[in-house]
């Protein structure tokens, strides 16, 4: 099978060269018929990948030791899903992924993109393809998952995958982050195909819109999913550490974010052009650059590939595509004249645009404590990092005050707001918020920040519920209704808006779990007898017994815990956390005993067995409502989900029509 996939990769590539040819043609030439073999292509592009990874998948789950990448990734002991998941565990797998991944979108864009217009469908076409070519490239030549081992027999049994990989949540989590990566390719594309065309009209964020909604909630999905899995795999005790291959998943999702807010500008009001083709390049370009860290070895990370020599190829690729923006941006500099002026900085316009330079510059300086170590060691000779104090100096100022932004502008008129206005739509949700923040200060609470950042939700939460039963309030009084039928008109009619309500909501949820966890949270290290307990804040822990486990791919030592209420022995239940040691490749890990409430979170971490078993080392962490952390996550999804599935169709199927009917439906 290993030949199939090879044959049918070098077939993509052939097929792709055909796509951008012939869609250069149409667009150069208006040759509509040159046009549709360019779209064809493109599916093909798409088949041939899905031949070329169904061959590696078929590879592993039959266990061709034959092939270098199976031998090293595999073994014939782990389960059949972390064989799957094996495919994207090391640097070939993942590019071959990536490409097929892109290839799926960019037929979906291909085949829908005759509703995009003569003008934008085959630069849309050239530029999709042009993005696919380089990853094949770099799939065919540099990291071809299908080369042979040098060797005159087939192993009997494979190396395996890393332990730290062997957890469901790694079998969605780099599948669900490449969507969200691959998918910024499409907007940006869009945005390419107006900058190359010449039509700069708004048709061009109409059509981009729906591609970045789905991008930014795959994006949000795999962030999340990255941060659980490092929560109950890693160990140690939190779920966002700003590592550098964290950071570089979060950086295009903070541009992605500010797009999908200012795009509204310039649909709604006519501004913000420029900034509008910036940030949908920039995000692409993001995800570009995430994929050279991970794969450049230039910063060192728990997440990150092997060092190799493709991530300068990576690197040259993004100054390619940063130059041809740039370029094409002098060439239609006339294009970009706003059609109106910001007349108020109380308007809707002005707070999203001040919101925008909140997101990019907590862009800039994650961006710029990640790289720190590259330009220190360029300019000193001496590689020097940042840790994550630099990160918290620089982002919960702009985080808080995005939050305060995110509470105002929602409730603002486009154009200019009448003051008397502002006080009817501020009022509740300030004394409600300046209550609850005289609150926490009553009850002890003395870390501002935190102060500042739960006044903040508040504000929010009231904000959103405010504007949710004016809607509702309106629509009950206009058509007589009962309270039901009013509930599910509002929403009917305005998907979308409250869609994005939920979104914030969810946003505000998700803080206030961040914020707790990190701020209450209780940390304890310390070594424990057997028939021992000790206490760690409303909780006892008591070491009942230490014992061996031997499963067909590892062995473990297992503490057996009893946990009790502290203030009346009431008890709670047992937790057993382990040591495992993988025979393949001896490595240890250690596995999480989570017990999970509204109210806190009890996470243990067997460290070591001392004295013959008789005594163990543990690291305990309570972590106050970290749940509302996922939670919050939760509701987000469900809100961008709500606005997805309007405008899904003009994804699923586009028509001329639908040009003019997205703005409208989604503003």
């Amino acid at each position: 099978m290993s030949e199939l996939g090879n044959y049918a990769l070098t077939l993509s590539f052939i097929a792709c060269v055909f796509a951008i040819l012939s869609g250069l043609y149409s667009a150069l030439w208006e040759k509509q018929a040159w046009y549709y073999s360019a779209r064809a292509a493109t599916v093909v592009v798409f088949l041939t990948l899905s031949v070329s990874i169904l061959s590696l998948g078929y590879g592993f789950v039959t266990n061709d030791y034959s092939t270098q990448y199976i031998w090293q990734f595999s073994n014939r002991d782990m389960d059949w899903v972390y064989k799957i998941s094996a495919i994207w565990g090391g640097m070939d797998g993942s590019m071959l992924l990536w490409a097929f991944i892109l290839s799926t979108f960019c037929a979906m864009a291909a085949v829908r993109s005759v509703g995009f217009g003569r003008q934008l469908a085959p630069w849309t076409i050239v530029t999709l393809n042009s993005a696919t070519i380089f990853f094949l490239t770099i799939t065919l030549l540099w990291t071809n998952p299908f080369r042979f081992i040098q060797a005159a027999f087939m192993p009997p049994d494979g190396n395996g995958l890393n332990p730290l990989l062997q957890n469901p949540l790694m079998a969605i989590h780099p599948p669900t982050l490449y969507c969200g990566f691959t998918l910024h390719a499409i907007p940006a594309a869009i945005g390419f195909a107006a900058l190359l065309s010449g039509n700069m009209s708004n048709d061009w964020i109409r059509i981009a819109r729906p591609w970045a909604l789905l991008a930014w909630a795959f994006l949000t999905a795999g962030i999340i999913l990255g941060g659980h899995w490092a929560y109950v795999e890693l160990g140690w005790g939190g779920f966002w550490a700003w590592d550098p291959v964290e950071n570089s998943s979060f950086l295009p999702w903070l541009i992605s974010t500010a797009f999908l807010h200012s795009l509204m500008v310039q649909e709604r009001r006519g501004m913000l052009k420029l900034w509008n083709i910036w940030l949908v390049i920039s995000a692409y370009g993001l995800t570009v650059f995430g994929t050279f860290l991970t794969r450049s070895g230039i910063v060192q990370s728990v997440h990150s590939f092997a060092s190799t020599d493709i991530g300068w190829k990576f690197l040259a690729y993004l100054g390619s595509v940063m130059a041809l923006a740039l370029f094409l941006t002098v060439k239609r500099w006339n294009a970009f004249r706003p059609e109106r002026s910001m007349n108020s900085f109380w308007s809707r316009e002005s707070l999203i645009l001040f919101n925008n330079l909140i997101f990019v510059s907590l862009c800039f300086g994650i961006f710029w404590g990640v790289m720190f170590p590259v330009f220190s060691e360029a300019i000193t000779g001496t590689k020097q990092a940042v840790g994550i104090p630099f990160f918290n100096a620089i982002t919960v100022p702009l985080f808080l005050m995005m939050l305060l932004l995110m509470g105002v502008a929602p409730l603002i008129s486009w154009g200019k707001e009448e003051r008397k206005k502002m006080y009817r739509l501020f009022g509740v949700p300030f004394v409600i918020a300046s209550l609850s923040i005289l609150a926490l200060i009553w009850g002890g609470i003395d870390q501002w920040k935190a102060i500042v950042a739960y006044g903040l939700i508040v504000f929010i939460l009231m904000g959103v519920m405010q504007e949710i039963h004016r809607a509702y309030r309106i629509q009950k009084s206009v058509t007589k209704s009962s309270s039901l039928d009013a509930s599910l008109a509002i929403f009917r009619r305005h998907p979308s808006r409250f869609g994005g309500h939920l979104v914030h909501f969810g946003v505000a949820i998700l803080t206030f779990g961040i914020t707790a966890s990190m701020v209450h949270k209780i940390e304890k290290d310390f070594v424990l007898e057997k028939g021992k307990s000790i206490q760690v804040g409303r909780f006892n822990i008591a070491l009942k017994d230490i014992y061996g486990v031997r499963e067909k791919n590892y062995e473990a030592v297992h503490a057996e815990l009893g946990i009790s209420n502290a203030a009346n022995g009431e008890a709670i239940g047992d937790m057993h956390p382990e040591l495992r040691t993988y025979f393949r490749n001896a490595e240890t890990t250690t596995e999480v005993a989570l017990k999970t409430s509204l109210r806190e979170d009890l996470y243990i971490v067997l460290s070591g067995v001392e004295e013959g078993g008789l005594k163990a080392s543990f690291k305990v962490f309570v972590n106050p409502f970290q749940i509302w952390l996922w939670l919050g996550a939760i509701m987000m999804l469900i809100g961008s989900a709500v606005v997805i599935v309007p405008v899904l169709k003009y994804v699923l199927v586009f028509d001329q029509s639908a040009v003019s009917e997205i703005g409208v439906r989604v503003s």
